[in-house]
């Protein structure tokens, strides 16, 4: 069957992915300077850092949108579908607006040799440019300083946090991986972040930007916010600043969830200071209704699943403690797939005391970790440890061999929720 022009524009830029990763703003620039700089058509937050990247920029975005603002959102990678990255006020962008994007700049596309994510990029800010939103809330792809989305001009960045990853292209020290991040840091503009100011090596980095930028920089305050758990759900509590005494029930479940939606609110803060109108209602509407696949993302059935995009150690002990919170005292059956280079070993330890079973399948994805050199690597003495040829083999066998009672957790990476996400979907889970 023939494609539709849906199809071959979404193939078209698919195929981008044979430049790979390239680092560099000067591609971008001309792009971006062809389509008529649309990314300086709207007010912008930009958000960078190792984890909480996604689930920081949603939380965002709900609030601005809670307080009447029309906001468009930039995030990666999906889960299931492209256009998952795009959306303005909630809605995918249409298979229309990629296809038209693509037939009227394919030949700027391919002269400006644009990688994958920089055709992204592009496509949303033309798109958003194109929808008159108010605001955008970009998510950083790799990094910062050097990443796509650093053409824009922010009203405040953000950086959640900062641990070891990419360190092949960002440095090998949390300090040089600081630095990078932190690249997106503009002059005079203000940078809220989850890191505390404890001496600590990105905190160090972060001053000595921000001073040379003479940027205001918000360091974390664990004190801020207390975090509670009940059985109508978990809810933060803000205890200082213009918010202080408001409390929410949070849409996205977990103690670091609270974390993350705290550094929404100190940015709401800032931007209520001088750039936008932000009601007491419209945090808590924002923080509570809010939805983001994948991050604990509980699905209804016997045995009860739960998906999570915990791809890095840090993840997974978040996840860890999690499951711990929600469900004491009992065991999970894993189903793990993950990219190669992601330490999946100490990833594998952090869980396995949590572990009735630990099955392991490779990703579709070319970027896959060795399930058998993972499985090799830890030393996992209790319960079964099993590899499988995919990961759809690996689920359907648990779904048919769990207990009713059992709970299946699937973690790794994105790639691998949105690979079963079919799968799910059909058997009504």
């Amino acid at each position: 069957m023939p494609l539709d022009r849906n199809d071959k524009a979404l193939r078209f830029i698919y195929n981008r992915q044979h430049f790979g990763i390239k680092l560099g703003l000067e591609n971008i620039t001309r792009l971006c300077r062809i389509l008529g700089d649309p990314q300086d058509k709207y007010e912008i937050v930009h958000v960078a850092g190792t984890n909480g990247k996604g689930s920081t920029s949603s939380f965002i975005a709900g609030i601005l949108q809670a307080a009447g603002y029309k906001v468009g959102i930039l995030t990666s990678p999906h889960l299931a579908d492209y256009r998952e990255r795009i959306r303005v006020n909630g809605q995918k962008i249409p298979p229309s607006a990629i296809s038209d994007f693509v037939e009227q700049n394919r030949r700027q596309i391919v002269e400006t040799q644009v990688t994958f994510f920089e055709v992204t990029t592009a496509l949303a800010f033309s798109y958003f440019a194109r929808c008159k939103v108010d605001w955008v809330v970009l998510e950083v792809g790799l990094g910062g300083r050097l990443d796509a989305t650093n053409v824009c001009k922010p009203r405040v960045t953000v950086i959640t946090n900062i641990s070891l990853e990419h360190t092949n292209l960002l440095g090998k020290t949390t300090y040089k991986i600081a630095g990078e991040k932190a690249g997106i840091v503009k002059g005079n503009i203000p940078l809220v972040t989850g890191v505390t100011d404890n001496g600590n090596a990105a905190a160090r980095r972060f001053r000595e930007i921000c001073r040379e930028r003479q940027a205001p920089l918000y360091f974390h305050h664990p004190r801020s916010y207390s975090f509670n758990q009940n059985g109508r759900g978990d809810f933060l509590e803000i205890h200082d600043g213009h918010y202080a005494g408001l409390k929410a029930r949070l849409g996205l479940a977990g103690k670091h969830q609270a974390f993350n939606a705290n550094l929404a609110v100190r940015t709401a803060e800032i931007l209520n200071e001088k750039f936008a109108r932000i009601s007491r209602l419209a945090v808590r509407k924002g923080l509570e209704n809010n939805h983001w696949p994948g991050r604990f993302m509980t699905i209804a059935g016997h045995p009860m699943i739960i998906i999570d995009v915990a791809h890095n150690r840090e993840g997974f002990g978040v996840l860890a403690d999690t499951l711990k919170n929600h469900f004491p005292g009992r065991k999970f059956n894993f189903l793990i797939s993950m990219v190669e280079k992601k330490k999946g070993d100490w990833c594998l330890h952090d869980i396995a005391p949590l572990a009735k079973s630990i099955s392991v399948a490779p990703l579709e994805n070319a970027r896959r970790d060795d399930p058998y050199y993972l499985i090799s690597r830890l030393n996992y003495n209790h319960g079964r440890v099993r590899v499988f040829p995919n990961a759809n083999m690996a689920v359907k066998d648990l779904l048919e061999n769990s207990d009713p009672s059992d709970i299946l957790v699937i973690a790794g990476s994105h790639f691998v929720v949105g690979e079963l996400a079919p799968l799910i979907k059909r058997d009504g889970f």
